[in-house]
């Protein structure tokens, strides 16, 4: 069954939850999206005895830890204190989230707040049953791949369908209803005489960052390794096998900041001799994974053994990790801001 349940009915359950089990009562204002914190939903004003607090809403109906990264970079766009909204938050998630200090309810009845004097942690309501949300359409494996596609080399828009295809090395039909969708989600513009550009990028990319784990990183996934040198990366020279480095490597070349711990790698080809080469081991807990690189030669961008910073981040994000989170920050503010920058 598809969920039709607003952002702003999970808003209202939420702070009816909150309510029912404080006894506080949280004043809400709805808000008109923004260019530069276009996810903020609603500002909150919590009341209690000798202070107030005030908060911006950060609303995702379902929170999975591939998504908890994307959930917080949002949160920290925002201006002032931010609180993060969803349906339910179980036990684990809820603790993980206390730790990393980001107060968040739902509409169970959990919740976190610390905002002295104020300290409020309510775990343990579950529900009996959410039904599953299906995904838009341009948000299933193949239209990802045209959305990446066209995130990377944003000239693509504008280009007809087949090249569009071409390049995210999908069926012509699939361009076609992404392009649609888009146009209905209002992340693409059409401007008369078949000229067309993307705007809202920063919603798109977002939107995009958020599907990746769950809808088309599975796919791509050959197998898992365990490698036996920790430091085994450090001399490979990763272009000799049609490869790319992604998550921790990758975002350590690209800022110089992080100390990888794990090693993802997206191959051109069948993954056997670069297995060989640096005797790497089947291993379903091993910290190397091997993915199959879905994009096209054209959408790699200045350093050709590095995936591009989009997928990099969205790498980054999926682990739900605090460090690789502050990486990513510092990619999407290094890389990815002028990408999505509105002109």
């Amino acid at each position: 069954m598809e969920l039709r349940e607003t952002k702003a009915e999970i808003v209202e359950k939420a702070l009816a939850a909150f309510h029912r089990a404080t006894g506080m009562r949280v004043g809400c204002e709805r808000l008109k999206p923004r260019r530069d914190w276009p996810q903020a939903e609603a500002r909150l004003r919590l009341r209690f005895p000798h202070v107030e607090g005030r908060f911006h809403a950060e609303v995702k109906p379902a929170l999975l830890l591939q998504t908890l990264g994307q959930a917080i970079a949002e949160m920290k766009r925002l201006p002032g204190k931010a609180l993060l909204i969803t349906r339910y938050v179980n036990p684990n998630m809820a603790e993980r989230l206390k730790q990393m200090e980001i107060p968040f309810m739902d509409a169970l009845g959990n919740a976190y707040l610390n905002a002295p004097p104020v300290f409020v942690y309510m775990k343990g309501h579950a529900p009996q049953r959410f039904p599953r949300e299906r995904p838009t359409r341009a948000f299933v494996p193949a239209g990802l791949k045209v959305i990446f596609a066209l995130l990377c080399r944003q000239e693509l828009a504008d280009a007809p369908f087949r090249t569009i295809a071409q390049t995210a090395d999908v069926a012509l039909g699939t361009v076609a209803w992404v392009m649609d969708d888009l146009v209905r989600l209002g992340t693409l513009l059409e401007m008369g005489k078949r000229r067309r550009r993307l705007v809202h990028k920063q919603q798109l990319l977002d939107r995009w960052v958020a599907a990746f784990p769950n809808q088309l990183r599975p796919k791509l996934l050959l197998g898992r390794y365990a490698a036996p040198d920790p430091k085994w990366w450090e001399h490979v020279r990763i272009g000799d096998f049609r490869a790319y480095w992604g998550g921790e490597i990758a975002a350590a070349r690209l800022t110089g900041y992080l100390k990888p711990e794990g090693a993802t790698v997206y191959v051109r080809e069948q993954p056997g001799k670069f297995l060989a080469a640096n005797r790497l081991r089947t291993d379903p807990r091993g910290n190397v994974e091997v993915l199959k690189a879905f994009w096209d030669a054209k959408c790699d961008w200045t350093d050709t053994t590095v995936a591009h910073p989009l997928l990099v981040y969205a790498d980054l994000l999926a682990t739900g990790d605090p460090r690789n989170i502050e990486t990513a920050r510092r990619i999407y503010d290094e890389q990815l801001a002028g990408l999505i920058r509105e002109s």
